[in-house]
């Protein structure tokens, strides 16, 4: 499986990156949970090219089904990719707490 999607029919690779989820979901110890919402912002970020949309033109194509994961092609569908960040969330929340820990 990879980590791209279908924009305008060119797969376009994604990379699900620590400091895009800081970005999107805030620093240090994260509380708020994971959203679709936020999965697709996550993923806007990380993309190698955003092929001339802006984030609101790429959530709605998103939404209208215009940019999609391809199953052909063994993308991760955005729900797995959700999966993922919230697995990320929990590592960086568990590394946060044991740098807080004294020893």
């Amino acid at each position: 499986m990879k980590q791209s999607i279908m924009i305008d029919g060119i797969e376009i690779q994604y990379a699900i990156e620590t400091k895009d989820i800081f970005a999107v979901l805030g620093s240090a110890f994260i509380y708020r949970p994971v959203t679709f919402l936020d999965t697709i912002r996550i993923i806007y970020r990380g993309l190698q090219r955003n092929c001339g949309y802006s984030f609101d033109e790429f959530q709605a194509a998103v939404m209208k089904g215009n940019i999609y994961p391809s199953k052909k092609r063994g993308h991760y569908p955005l729900s797995v990719a959700t999966l993922r960040i919230r697995n990320r969330v929990k590592s960086i929340n568990k590394q946060f707490l044991q740098s807080r820990t004294p020893r």
